[in-house]
């Protein structure tokens, strides 16, 4: 059965339709990938799914017990809130379990009574089997491992999470998700602003859950790695294809040729049908035959009837552009020699050195926060004449992609941004905002109202207009359709300058980039190859995964490692519990025998008096003065084992 479905669902506002007779369904264990050009309903499709939408019409139903998650976009938090906050709320109850355990251990060293003894050991019996069944002993190895893994440091989690970034706010949403361990798990392009090896494990963990999982992505080694069915979002309808994504494109294209010779043939049989059917009217009316005319209107309608297959529509939104165009420079593009930047007691990058030449393509990779972004700050900042720890090559023109649009200005309107920036007329700047497919509804438009899609467009054209002939592209694909992606690789294929680029998208680096530069130890460290041969030279040399994070390579490892550390604190546990139960007896049981001797010393030492009066037998006060010393004698003993006994206790 299902854990999740919409039926026959449609949504929209007004007159204006976004989906029209959707239906789908998420099975147990299924990876879906959910594609489509920006603008398309995606967003709304996952919305949708979680149920924070109500369909204009159809159905949405969810399995019995079914537990869903959502990760959105943006991340929305109570004030203050820190990321080991965010965090342990997806434990509330494993947490308040583990607080009631050790409130029972608390009371049960507190020395009860037998009845409530019982009671407490009873209830502290069972809670701990609920808290093994549920992971709780779990608990904070689970938090550590996937915050360090997905690029967060320890550093980190004791921080408010208002003062992260957009991109690491999603990292953090993603982290709660994948803790929380629903049935299914609704995830709005999880991978947008993870770092290569938080990409890896992130892969590897899709493919080793066995819970469901619906992703919006881009990313096509992400599709390609971890989903087996594509949910393809296209003109209001919503399209299931088996496989992953390069399986998607096989089929779709193997479907679009079959239509496409299914329609010849029904047009020409169409086109003979009318053509008789043409004649047969002339006939009719040449010579007056209404049999004729009969004929000719059954064929009509014999050509009416075989229209069932359409055109196949093998368009797609693309905006039209070239990214060359520039002019030549000399041989050297960017040389970097001794540069250091620190902030405060941290050093960023220590002494780097890098040479760009002419037609370079090179990425820049390395972990979230080691110094790639500002080594592109640092190229672009202006400099003193005798700060040669930087230098622009003669005739070079530099142009920047910037991952937080922040080379945009989000207060004024597209069309008068476009007309600044370009030098160009209105009209002009309308043609070409046309061409990066904006409407002219589009043109007054605020560029902070755009979404992050648009935003990448409004960079691409500038880029596109200026004719430069060195790129720096600070994660250029990360708010792309996969259309758009593939639309800037051939820009960049064709492009005849030089090529810095930061990206985490494999597919994009493999068939753009012939070098390799990873930021490491504060240093530069060059290799020359494409992005898989770096990684691989990575993989092979252990170094594929986070240093600060603790390791994960799959989640069946991280499941038999977790549980047997869970084992060993379970263990450790009962045998405290077996310790403290021994020695609250065995004090239970001394001070039952001190009770005893001390009242037998007392009634011994009333004898003794009466055995010291005068008349009194000497042999009977000396038998009873030997019977005292031994029980004093004993005491003693017990007093000293009583004293030990209750030390340990203390200690347990």
């Amino acid at each position: 059965m299902a854990l999740l479905a919409l039926s026959h669902v449609e949504f929209g506002y007004g007159s204006d339709t976004i989906l029209d007779d959707v239906t789908v369904a998420v099975e147990p264990g299924r990876k879906i990938g959910v594609i489509g050009q920006n603008g398309t309903g995606k967003s709304t499709l996952m919305r949708l799914l979680t149920g924070a939408l109500e369909p204009t019409d159809g159905v949405r139903t969810t399995g019995r017990g079914a537990r869903i998650a959502f990760q959105a976009q943006e991340l929305v938090v109570d004030p203050g809130d820190t990321v080991r906050d965010q965090m342990r709320r997806v434990f509330a109850a494993e947490l308040a379990r583990a607080d009631r355990l050790a409130e029972i251990e608390t009371a049960l060293a507190a020395d009860p009574d037998a009845d409530t003894q019982r009671r407490l050991l009873g209830e502290y019996e069972r809670l701990q089997r609920e808290h093994e069944a549920a992971g709780g002993y779990e608990v904070e190895r689970r938090i550590a491992t996937v915050l360090s893994s997905l690029g967060l440091p320890k550093s980190a989690w004791d921080q408010a999470v208002d003062r992260f970034s957009g991109g690491e706010r999603n990292i953090i949403g993603l982290a709660g998700v994948l803790l929380s361990r629903p049935d299914v798990m609704l995830l709005d392009e999880p991978s947008n602003h993870l770092d290569t090896w938080g990409l890896e494990w992130f892969v590897d963990f899709v493919r080793g859950t066995d819970r469901a999982i619906v992703m919006v992505s881009h990313n096509r080694y992400v599709l390609d790695r971890c989903v087996d069915e594509i949910w393809e979002v296209r003109k209001g309808h919503v399209t299931a294809w088996t496989g992953n994504y390069s399986s998607f494109r096989e089929q779709k294209q193997k479907a679009l040729d079959l239509q496409e010779r299914q329609f010849r043939v029904q047009e020409k049989e169409i086109a003979r049908l009318e053509f008789q059917a043409r004649r047969q009217r002339d006939m009719a009316n040449a010579y007056d035959d209404p049999a004729q005319a009969r004929r000719a209107k059954n064929m009509e309608r014999r050509a009416e009837r075989l229209r069932k297959v359409d055109a196949p529509d093998r368009t797609e939104d693309r905006f039209h552009a070239s990214l060359r165009g520039g002019k030549r420079h000399g041989d050297i593009a960017l040389a970097v020699d001794g540069l250091t930047v620190a902030y405060g007691d941290r050093t960023i990058l220590d002494g780097v050195e890098l040479t760009l030449e002419y037609g370079d393509r090179v990425c820049l990779v390395g972990p979230n926060g080691c110094g790639k972004t500002t080594l592109f700050h640092e190229v672009l900042a202006e400099r003193a004449d005798d700060d040669t720890s930087v230098r622009i090559g003669a005739g070079v023109i530099v142009g920047e992609y910037s991952q937080l649009h922040d080379v945009l200005d989000h207060s004024v309107p597209l069309l008068e941004f476009v007309a600044d920036a370009t030098r160009l007329t209105n009209s002009e700047s309308a043609n070409l905002l046309h061409r990066f497919l904006f409407t002219r509804d589009d043109l007054q438009r605020s560029i902070g109202t755009l979404s992050g899609g648009e935003k990448s467009r409004v960079q691409l054209l500038r880029l596109a207009h200026a004719k430069v002939n060195l790129l720096l592209l600070d994660e250029p694909t990360n708010h792309l359709d996969i259309q758009a992606c593939e639309q800037l690789e051939a820009m960049l294929a064709d492009y005849d300058g030089t090529l810095l680029v930061i990206s985490h998208d494999r597919t994009f680096l493999d068939g753009l980039v012939n070098r390799v530069v990873e930021i490491r130890d504060q240093r530069l460290h060059v290799m020359t190859g494409t992005f898989s041969d770096w990684w691989d030279a990575k993989r092979a040399a252990g170094e594929d995964t986070r240093r600060a994070a603790l390791e994960l390579r799959s989640v069946r490892a991280a499941d038999t490692d977790a549980k047997s550390a869970a084992r060993e604190e379970r263990e450790a546990r009962k045998a405290r519990q077996r310790e403290l139960r021994r020695l609250q007896r065995e004090i239970q049981r001394l001070e039952a025998r001190i009770v005893r001797l001390e009242e037998q010393q007392e009634a011994l030492t009333t004898r003794l008096q009466a055995a010291y009066e005068p008349g009194s037998d000497p042999d009977v006060a000396r038998a009873i003065s030997v019977e005292l010393a031994d029980i004093q004698g004993e005491m003693k003993s017990l007093y000293s084992d009583w004293e030990r006994a209750a030390s340990a206790l203390e200690e347990v």
